[in-house]
């Protein structure tokens, strides 16, 4: 704040230093709570927006249809339109710039308690808390609010329900059938598969593969494609993740350093985040949907296998002889897969991955999946479904 000061004043204040000091606190103390108003102001607004917009989900019918079908769609498409243009990745750039940002933030508030500046230190605080906020707001408007969708039974022509270990255990078969013959197409059935870098291609085919189901399924016509490989995907491996849909920017991120026969099936799910299936299980089961009916051998191997995995393991928790005569059957060439994936996780295993599991397992359930990680395995239900078993 600048301050013209008159001569007779500014003898005044040379003969008595003491009064400038008290002039410049009052100065700073008054500025600092103005701000301190008008950052609770901002609070308040965002907060209300926030509650506004989940009122507005829950009991408007009309609204929820413009959000899910029009507004999300629109701007989906325009933020894959702009940043597919981009060759590397632009939402790791703005989440290393964040944490660049966290840290310094941190640093300080240190030096604020440090000093004892108590009214800096409140200002400093509410900030963060009016940032976080409008992170929040970003985040529910541009992807999380599809958490509440639930359209994709309408979508598919589906109607999933409850199911038994019987229903179970024919669903594991059926798919334990299907990956065999997959793994016979890919030729090897005795050794674990090794497939190059070659995430270009993948990402193309599996932009064909959606293409293709699109023809059959409207909801699935996906355009603008955006998908890249993570800037950080040695340092995913630490925390399990394969890949992960940024939703800021709608690029769908790839961990491309994971073992290669994975990497179709990961890519069609998070095309699927793309489109706004939001559960973890949809997504699952989009991603399956059209990585299986696609032509490529490589893609309904990922796929079957995926499923199998999900669906043995569900089996394996109600009925571990069941499961193991299921397993049994498996071509070895499966079981050298699992064991080339379990091994490139070993090394990675630590705390880290462990606190990476509980934090995630809880962003979940705060969105609405009950089941937390599990619920990546509540897609054998609509497997039931769709294979029609009773």
């Amino acid at each position: 704040m600048c301050i013209f000061i008159p001569d007779w004043q500014e003898r005044a204040v040379v003969s008595s230093p003491n009064k400038i000091s008290s002039v410049i606190f009052c100065t700073g103390y008054m500025d600092t709570k103005i701000k301190i108003r008008h950052t609770g102001v901002r609070i308040l607004i965002t907060v209300l927006c926030i509650l506004t917009f989940n009122i507005l989900l829950a009991f408007s019918h009309r609204f929820a249809e413009f959000y899910f079908h029009r507004l999300f769609n629109s701007i989906s498409s325009f933020l894959r339109q702009v940043l597919g243009k981009v060759p590397f990745s632009i939402g790791d750039v703005i989440y290393g710039a964040w944490i660049i940002t966290a840290g310094i933030y941190l640093l300080k508030l240190c030096y604020k308690i440090v000093k004892r500046k108590w009214n800096l230190l409140g200002l400093q605080l509410l900030r963060g808390i009016q940032s976080l906020l409008t992170i929040y707001l970003a985040f529910l408007l541009l992807w999380g609010f599809n958490y509440d969708r639930s359209s994709l039974e309408k979508d598919l022509q589906l109607e999933v329900t409850s199911y038994g270990k019987e229903q179970l255990y024919r669903l594991t078969d059926t798919l334990l059938q299907q990956v065999n013959a997959d793994r016979y197409a890919l030729g090897d059935t005795m050794n674990a598969i090794h497939p190059g870098a070659d995430s270009a291609r993948m990402f193309q085919q599996a932009i064909l593969a959606y293409e293709k189901a699109g023809q059959e399924w409207p909801s699935l016509q996906y355009r603008n494609p955006c998908i890249k490989p993570s800037l950080y995907s040695h340092w995913l491996n630490y925390m399990g993740v394969g890949g992960y849909l940024n939703p800021f920017t709608g690029e769908a991120q790839v961990n491309v350093t994971t073992p290669g026969f994975l990497h179709p099936f990961t890519i069609c799910h998070e095309m699927a985040h793309q489109l706004g299936y939001a559960p973890e299980e949809e997504a699952n089961f989009v991603g399956y949907l059209v990585a299986v009916n696609d032509t490529s051998p490589r893609f309904r191997y990922a796929a079957n296998f995926e499923m199998f995995m999900y669906s043995v393991r569900q089996l394996r928790r109600q009925d571990t002889t069941l499961a193991g005569q299921l397993w049994r059957r498996a071509v070895p060439g499966i079981k050298a897969d699992v064991r080339q994936l379990r091994e490139f996780y070993e090394q990675y295993r630590g705390p880290v991955d462990n606190y990476t599991a509980m934090i995630y397992d809880q962003y979940l359930k705060a969105n609405k999946q009950e089941m937390g990680i599990r619920s990546y395995s509540e897609v054998v239900g609509w497997l039931i479904a769709y294979f029609k078993i009773r």
